[in-house]
Parts: C-alpha cells; structure tokens; sequence
C-alpha cells in the first residue's frame, strides 16, 4: 500500500493547485500531525487544503473534526498566515517539498512542507529565515530551527523534467539493475520505474551494461513520455483494498480495478481518505483485541477468587461447628492457661501443658500448639483443626467465625453478581464492537528514557551528564551508572546531587566540564537558598569511595573522595527548553549554553522569586507560544529545587 506522494504525483499535484492562487487564508486546524487550511477562493468559494507532513498534500472535500483547543502551532500559523493571499504554489527542483507563499500588506510569508522522511512543516519569513518549525531538526548539511536559513535537503537524484542521455546513463550505468538504477538515481521510486521498463518493453531486472543502443533510445523516450502524458488520475485496488493512487493508468496495474477521477487532487482525496478510514480500522481492532484481553483477564481473577472463597467457606464454618460442639473442653482449656500463666511464664505453661496432655487430662488433649505472640492456640478436635483465641470464650471464638463465614458467603454472592456482569459486558464487546474513539488517534503515553530516572542534561558537545534526585538515585548514579572512563561532579554543599559525565571513553572538552559543574550547583541546595554562586569539584571515579577512614563515618549516599580536587566557582542560572530524544520532544533543564545548542527555544532561569509550581506555568505558557507543547508535570521534574524566576 502506498503511504507518502512521490515526485511526480507531487508535481501534477501542484500544477493543478495553481488555480488557488489569489485565495485567502481563513482558518488553519492541525489534527493529530496534519494540517488543513480553509481558504476562500473569490467566485469559487470555500477550499480546503489538507498538508500531512511526510506524506500528503492535496485539496480534500472530506470532513475533518479539528480539536475545539487548537494546538500552539495552529495558532501561531493562524497568527502569521489568517488574512493573508496565497500568492504562489512550488515544487523545487522536482523535489518532495511543497512550498506556499503568502502575502499580507508588505509582508511575505513562505510554508514549507516537508513531504519525505518523517516529513516537516516550516514557516518562512520573506528571507527564509524560520519563524517556526513544526519540528525542530538538525543535521550535518543543515538545521531546521528558530532563526536559522531555511536550506534544501542534499539532492539524492536528479531533476528528471530535464532527463537527457548523459543522465539517464550516468543514472543507471552503475546499477545492479535497470530499476534501481532509474528509482535511486532519478529518484522517481520503484512504482514508477517499474512502469518506465514495463512501457520500454525491458525486463526490470535488466543489466543495464547489456542494452542496446536502441533499446537505450526507448527507455529513455519512454521515461519522457510517462513525464509528458496527460494526467488521468486513479486509484488501484488490490483484493477490494486501495493499492496505490496514481497521476497516469499505469500498465503494470492493468489487471487490477481501478477507480476514474477528473482531477488528480480528488483521487488523493479519495485515496487517502480511504487509508485513513483502514487505519483507524486497524486501529479500532487494537483496541478491541485489547478490551476483551482486559476483560477477559478480569473474568479469569473474578472466577479465581469465586474458587478461592467456595473453598474457603465450608472450612471456616466446619471450624465453627466445632468449636461449638467442644465448647465445654476449650472453655476449660482456655481458663486452664490463664490460670498457669498467672504464675508462670510462658514457657513454663508450655511444659505444664505437655505434662497435663501425658495425663490425658481432657482440657490438654487437643491442644498441639501455642502462640504467646498473638495470644492463640491451635487445637486438634475430631472435626477440625481450630485456631481460638485466649481472650474470648468458646461461644465467642465460635460467633466470630460463623460472622466470618457470613461474610464470606456475602462476598461469594457479590462475586458472582460481578461475574455475570463481566460476562455480559464480554458478550456485549464481541457483539456490537467497541463506541469510536473521541480522537482519531488516542493520545499515547511517553515511555520515559531510562535517564530521566535522575536529572540529567545534554552538554553542548552532546555529552549526556546525570545526577542523582535522592539518596536512592544518588547511590544508583555513582554504583551503577559511573565508569572508570567517566567524571564525578559535586556541589561543595551539604544537600547537592552526585553527578557524572558519561564520557564513552572520549576526551571530555572544557566546555563540557564547566556545563557539568554548574548542573551540579543549580541542582543543589544552593538554588533552594537562592545563592549567587557555588563552588563545585570534581575528581576521577577512582576516586570516589563509600568507605570512610578509620575511626569515621559515611552517612547513607555519601562518598570520600581521595585524593586532588578540582574547584570551578559557578553562577547559579538556568535554562530549560525542549530537546528531542529518538523522535520525542521532552524539556530539559540544564546550563544555558547547553540547552541553547539542543533547543529552538531557552527560557533562562535564577533562584528566589516565585513558587516552582508557578514558575512552570509560566514557563510552559511562553514555551506554547512559540509552538511548543509542554506538560506541567514535566517540566516541574526537571526543575530545580526551591523557587526561581524567569530572567528571560
């Protein structure tokens, strides 16, 4: 199934989207990572125009829920773009980037939108200067950020619209193949480039060493003419599923049912429109297989306990049936013992009650054993095995467990009732299906990485430096996460985490070290006392031992350091932003400098001020208005400790 446009399929796209020139943007949604934009074309009215990044990007007639909150990036394109003309639709360079320009007054504003990879969504000013990005990326050839000049990807294939000789043979001359010469090098994917050989009459898996000249001429006339035909738009379909949507009938799908459209946009509407009702299929099937899994598993622990309290119950009433029958012998018992132990110890009652059960004294015989700490004994009649309580009566101990088999045949009833009721329920799921969901898509719970277990930063030369939050995870940093290759960090202050750099065996720059140094001062008690500036040391893990010198000792999560210190004076500020960590955004809170290098934004920080609740509102609310979606709870755990203040 196809999942994203291709080049092509982005090209007659576009061509077809040039009649929304002179539109006006009214409204711009996102739903859950997709954008739609509503404009209103004179004459012609509403339209709207749906951009998934990373896949997608036509005019839709579907409708479409957005959320009543809109998102922090929503709004801040509704405050750039609402009112605004759209002047002009690009494609660049045959590439998979869409880009929209919009004018207002003597403003110009350009949205890019990423259409390969995971996909993005970039808004310009009239420098291609980024105002914002949907997603914040860097990488070796460029950077999507805050500031930054927006800059093309590297070119992975050439602009088939200019296709010659020479690059048609430079593209596939190298290949194992013909298609993979023409998908990777021309960059049109293997759908295409399988039709292109199917149109020339050659085997895909052709050498390309081995064509002649004349069957070189044909695929290269072939090629042009799939560029150069008259868009007649399709969706395929495999089994009764859609397959793929298509500018062109293509001949390798010629046996497969196809749907007609007029226009290319209204089959990508139709197409993905499709997909999307597939997924939430799929999706509507989890989540079905996973209610009747929890349902299921709650009727197995509900019957479980029905076994349990059954079996349970004939023993406790059997218990008081006896204790009812030999009342007159335990009665006798019991003030036997009380009677011994006023004189005696325990212990000697013990040895007075096996000399009286040798006598086959009756009040003895069916006492096996005694248990001083809770005041019981354990008696052995011809009916049971009894456990009676020396300071009730007979009668009394026999009442409390026919109380207790009361209860329990309650219970057994109410567990039966429950039962049914998770019966019914199972019946009721696998009948008529599970209510759709509110959301298209659920909100999904972030697994935490394993270091956001302590406090922890990513230094500006990408060092991952962690600490302790207590003196459970202080003990954790130091004796399971610290290496001999790493270094050890610590406030010189009483009430100050143990922090490590996790070197990897590298050479740990300057920067890093002094990075490392003020994480320790700003997460000490330090910043609870509101100080200016905190010495802080750090030493070789070697040097670091839990074990005191003669004579002293260690509190709990405290360690000696042998040996020659380094001191670094450090001022007590912070910076928190939000970083992304394997496709995640989370905040993190750290030196400045190093949160400056990870994040679009930094919201700089000093002790005293406000409470820290407070202060994360604060911040997460400046943090949403550059687009950035933040919980509260996140960011009051990697806050430092004590009241602080927003410096900017």
């Amino acid at each position: 199934m196809k999942n994203e446009m291709s080049a092509l399929d982005i090209g007659v796209c576009v061509n077809e989207l040039q009649d929304l020139s002179d539109a006006w943007v009214d409204k711009i949604y996102e739903i859950d990572g997709t954008f739609l934009t509503r404009l209103h074309l004179p004459e012609e009215g509403r339209k709207d125009l749906i951009v998934e990044p990373g896949r997608r990007i036509h005019l839709t007639s579907m409708k479409y829920h957005p959320p009543q909150q809109p998102t922090s990036f929503a709004m801040l394109l509704r405050k750039y773009l609402s009112n605004t003309r759209l002047a002009g639709i690009r494609q660049p360079d045959f590439e998979r980037i869409v880009e929209l320009t919009f004018t207002r007054k003597d403003a110009e504003r350009t949205l890019i939108a990423e259409l390969f990879g995971a996909g993005n969504l970039i808004l310009c000013d009239e420098n291609r200067e980024i105002i914002q990005p949907y997603k914040g990326e860097s990488w070796k050839a460029r950077s999507i950020r805050s500031g930054e000049k927006y800059e093309y990807p590297p070119k992975r294939g050439v602009d088939i619209r200019s296709l010659d000789r020479e690059i048609l043979k430079k593209a596939i001359s190298e290949a194992p193949d013909l298609v993979r010469g023409l998908a990777r090098n021309l960059n049109i994917g293997g759908t295409i480039a399988e039709e292109t050989c199917e149109r020339s009459g050659l085997d895909k898996s052709r050498d390309p060493q081995s064509l002649s000249k004349s069957e070189f001429n044909k695929l290269l006339s072939s090629t042009r003419e799939l560029l150069e035909e008259t868009p007649k738009p399709v969706v395929v379909f495999e089994n009764g599923d859609p397959l793929t949507v298509l500018p062109f009938s293509f001949q390798i799908f010629r046996e497969n049912k196809m749907d007609e459209f007029e226009e290319f946009n209204q089959a990508l509407d139709d197409y993905f429109g499709r997909t999307i009702v597939q997924r939430a299929g799929v999706e509507r099937k989890k989540r079905m297989e996973k209610k009747i899994k929890k349902i299921t598993t709650r009727l197995d622990r509900q019957r479980d306990r029905l076994t349990e309290l059954e079996e349970k119950a004939p023993k406790v009433q059997e218990e008081a049936d006896a204790i009812s029958a030999h009342y007159k012998t335990i009665d006798r018992a019991i003030e036997k013992l009380k009677e011994l132990r006023r004189s005696s110890d325990w212990k000697t009652t013990k040895e007075k009650v096996e000399e009286a059960r040798a006598s086959n004294e009756k009040w003895a015989k069916f006492i096996r054993s005694i248990n001083p700490q809770n005041g019981t004994i354990e008696m052995k009649l011809p009916e049971a095995i009894v456990t009676v309580s020396l300071k009730f009566s007979a009668f009394e101990n026999a009442s409390k467990l026919y109380d207790r088999h009361k209860r329990i045949e309650n219970k057994i009833g109410g567990v039966k009732k429950a039962i049914g009721e998770t019966r019914e329920e199972l019946e009721r799921v696998q009948e008529e299906g599970l209510p759709a969901p509110s959301k298209p898509v659920p909100e999904k719970v972030r697994k935490r990485k394993w270091f956001e277990r302590y406090r922890w930063f990513r230094s500006s030369d990408d060092f991952l430096v962690i600490g302790g939050r207590d003196v459970h995870t202080n003990q954790e940093v130091v004796e399971k996460h610290m290496d001999p290759q790493d270094l050890y960090f610590h406030a010189d202050i009483r009430g100050a985490p143990h922090v490590i750099i996790k070197t990897e065996g590298e050479d740990v720059p300057e920067a890093t070290i002094g990075e490392a140094a003020r994480f320790a001062a700003l997460h000490s008690r330090a910043w609870r006392e509101g100080l200016g500036n905190m010495d802080v040391y750090w030493a070789e893990p070697d040097q670091v031992s839990k074990h005191a010198p003669s004579g002293e000792y260690l509190p709990k999560g405290s360690y000696m350091i042998r040996g020659e210190r380094n001191y670094k004076t450090v001022p007590l500020e912070a910076g928190v932003g939000l970083v992304e960590v394997n496709d995640d955004k989370i905040p993190m809170c750290g030196p400045p400098s190093a949160v400056k290098t990870h994040s679009e934004k930094v919201i700089l920080v000093k002790p005293r001020g406000e409470k820290k609740s407070d202060l994360a509102h604060k911040i997460k609310t400046q943090l949403e208005e550059a687009g950035l979606e933040v919980k509260v709870d996140d960011l009051m755990r990697v806050l430092p400790p004590g009241e602080g203040t927003i410096v900017s």
